[in-house]
């Protein structure tokens, strides 16, 4: 790989632990010759542009601040990576006891990229004219009733036909790279992060016969929420790795299909996602 010469760090909580990381990983940066620079935290990250000419854009945290960073760095072109300073990090390179060997890999151009799927998303009206979107999922988008404890109907079509009618909590459809996130404690399926799927989970549905599907990356899924008991008027939200959430009328449907656009994530020279899993799940 081209060794990386121009990167950005970015902090979504600055705690003792975490600025003394960055602090490591800036005197790495300088003594290996690699320009840097520190991204601020903002609450209005999505409008944030990073330098011109940024390789890589390197998170300290956990996967939900690597999250809040896929767009800018799918947009300038970057890499994305992360030093794991939170729980299981399934996405991060490392832990904070391997940034030696994370900036080295840097330096030396002896990091590996994965490219990883996202889900477009469009909200669409009853004559399928769009209302928002398209908006984008590294993980997953997951659609349930706003009202706690309460279930949701909804159909499901594939490719414009019927597949299924659920009564669940909700329903979600994750990408591989999701599979190790709410869809598994949704009780869905490990997938390899290579894998050329989607998968379908529903939440806590109401018949045992209802189970995850894994289907093929190029088709086409169209969520419609149905209205139940005369429940007319109670809101339906659908949720984008679970960060931005947006509301749904029982008129409009969800289209979901694979993004054109893809992530490339780093990892460690010699890792694999076999390893990843028996370390983070503890088997």
């Amino acid at each position: 790989m081209k060794p990386i010469s121009h990167m950005a760090f970015y902090l979504a909580r600055r705690t003792p632990t975490s600025l003394r990381v960055l602090q490591r990983l800036q005197e790495l940066a300088d003594t290996k010759g690699i320009r840097h620079y520190d991204i601020k935290p903002s609450k209005q990250l999505h409008v944030m542009p990073l330098e011109e000419g940024t390789e890589l854009v390197l998170c300290l945290s956990g996967d939900g601040t690597m999250l809040s960073m896929v767009r800018q760095v799918i947009d300038a072109g970057a890499i994305l990576a992360g030093v794991n300073l939170g729980h299981l990090g399934f996405l991060s390179a490392c832990g904070k006891n391997e940034v030696e060997l994370l900036l080295d890999s840097l330096a030396d151009g002896s990091y590996q990229l994965d490219e990883r799927s996202l889900l477009e998303i469009t909200q669409q009206d009853a004559d399928k004219q769009i209302v928002k979107g398209p908006i984008y999922a590294l993980n997953e988008v997951s659609l349930m009733r706003a009202q706690t404890g309460k279930m949701i109907d909804l159909d499901v079509f594939l490719d414009g036909k019927s597949f299924n009618r659920y009564h669940a909590d909700g329903i979600l459809v994750s990408t591989p790279t999701g599979s190790t996130a709410y869809s598994l404690s949704a009780g869905g399926p490990l997938i390899w992060p290579n894998a050329q799927v989607v998968c379908l989970t529903p939440i806590c549905p109401h018949s045992l016969t209802n189970r995850s599907v894994v289907l093929p990356q190029q088709v086409a899924i169209r969520l419609k929420p149905r209205e139940r008991r005369g429940r007319a008027h109670e809101t339906i939200n659908y949720s984008l790795d679970g960060r931005h959430t947006h509301q749904i009328s029982l008129n409009e449907s969800l289209c979901i299909r694979q993004a054109e656009m893809k992530l490339r994530l780093l990892s460690l020279p010699g890792s694999s996602y076999a390893q990843r899993l028996r370390a983070k799940l503890g088997w």
